[in-house]
């Protein structure tokens, strides 16, 4: 399986993005913070699996869309900066 596709690299990549780094945190949070991702991921997958695979590409996509603004939105307000 390609790295791309392994969620401990996805992981990696998480952290990078949100500017942590398992080495300065506390092991009980870098532990929580693993745990909350790969429940993340599985939920989403589950969900892909089970309900977006049922739709039509193009409802998919909207849906997708509109996941990912939320998410986006979410993150904007812990940094306040959303509009």
């Amino acid at each position: 399986m390609k790295k791309i596709f392994k969620l401990e690299h996805q992981y990696q990549l998480y952290l990078e993005r949100v500017n942590l780094s398992e080495d300065k945190m506390h092991s009980e949070q870098s532990k929580q913070l693993r745990q909350a991702f790969m429940g993340a991921c599985g939920q989403l997958i589950i969900l892909l699996r089970d309900d977006m695979a049922a739709l039509p590409e193009k409802e998919g996509v909207k849906i997708m869309e509109a996941m990912l603004n939320e998410i986006v939105d979410y993150f904007l307000t812990l940094s306040g900066k959303q509009n």
